[in-house]
């Protein structure tokens, strides 16, 4: 069960257009970042990610099949890593602008708070990135308690409509 907290806000300003989550998990700090930072980890519940995962290092991620160069795919450059309490990456999804995803992890009594903003988005895309982080966040609430993750495509269209207004 997502809990109470678990919807994502959207935000406007000169800067440009965000997203931002704050959810807590039941677990330690220490296994949310690794299932946030480490690679097999990550395949479990995002999808497979290759590359050079340090400062300076460009990465892979395959939310769809696992083969290079696909329309879900997402790769940009490790910006920022101060584990094990956060990093920062460029995005770029196909046919979009680069932008950048900021987490955080910090630990809360017998859990652990992740915070993801993502940054610099186009109005447009940015109810769908709501609904997509709100999906992706839903797996690994299900990764962390080591149940069934998920369909990513359940949850996102679960989330979409209220993400959207329509709800």
């Amino acid at each position: 069960m997502t809990a109470p907290d678990a919807w994502g806000v959207l935000s406007t300003s000169p800067g440009g257009t965000s997203v931002t989550f704050e959810r807590r998990y039941a677990t330690s700090a220490d296994d949310l970042w690794a299932a946030v930072t480490e690679p097999e980890r990550i395949a479990r519940w995002l999808g497979p990610v290759y590359g050079d995962l340090e400062v300076g290092g460009r990465y892979e991620l395959r939310m769809g099949d696992d083969v290079p160069g696909a329309d879900e795919n997402a790769t940009g450059e490790v910006l920022e890593c101060d584990p094990p309490r956060s990093f920062a990456v460029s995005w770029l999804f196909p046919a979009e602008l680069v932008t950048r995803v900021e987490v955080s992890v910090r630990p809360d009594g017998a859990g652990a708070i992740l915070v993801l903003v993502h940054r610099e988005l186009e109005v447009a895309a940015a109810r769908g990135y709501l609904a997509g982080w709100h999906a992706s966040l839903d797996q690994l609430e299900d990764h962390v308690a080591d149940a069934p993750v998920r369909s990513w495509q359940d949850a996102f269209e679960a989330v979409l409509p209220h993400y959207r207004g329509e709800a």
